[in-house]
């Protein structure tokens, strides 16, 4: 399957009228942030991704914009993994090792605006995840 082949969800227009302020923490909440979300959650389309790293990471990712995420505790917590190109920067917790989000990167690689994050859902307090929209997205690479 070629990247024009994958379902690719497309990501909502910001609305200050219409956001909502999640907040989110990993299991030990040693790292903790919020995220704006506009629409909130319900009405985002949430990707589980099927290559390597998001299944074993257990992702339910949305996009929203970098500045969009404000650390409250624990970004010196945070740590990095990285493989292949080197390009995701895979961050988790470094005392419980929760994946909270990835950075892409997407400016360091030259591609347009908007910058940024896949910020996993699992993290956000009180999620219900029965009840998001969750699309599955192919891995690009099944052959790594």
């Amino acid at each position: 399957m070629t990247d024009s082949e994958r379902t690719k969800p497309s990501l909502p227009k910001f609305d200050p009228n219409n956001c909502q302020t999640y907040t989110a923490s990993c299991h030990c909440s040693t790292v903790m942030y919020d995220v704006v979300l506009s629409p909130p959650l319900p009405q985002w389309k949430v990707v589980s991704c099927n290559c390597s790293i998001c299944s074993r990471n257990g992702y339910l990712l949305v996009y929203p914009e970098r500045s969009r995420l404000h650390m409250k505790s624990g970004e010196g917590a945070l740590k990095t993994y990285t493989f292949g190109v080197k390009r995701n920067l895979h961050k988790f917790c470094g005392r419980c090792g929760s994946s909270v989000f990835f950075d892409p990167r997407m400016e360091d690689f030259g591609e347009a605006p908007p910058d940024l994050l896949g910020v996993n859902v699992r993290m956000f307090k009180d999620v219900k995840i029965a009840e998001l929209d969750v699309v599955q997205v192919e891995d690009p690479h099944p052959e790594r």
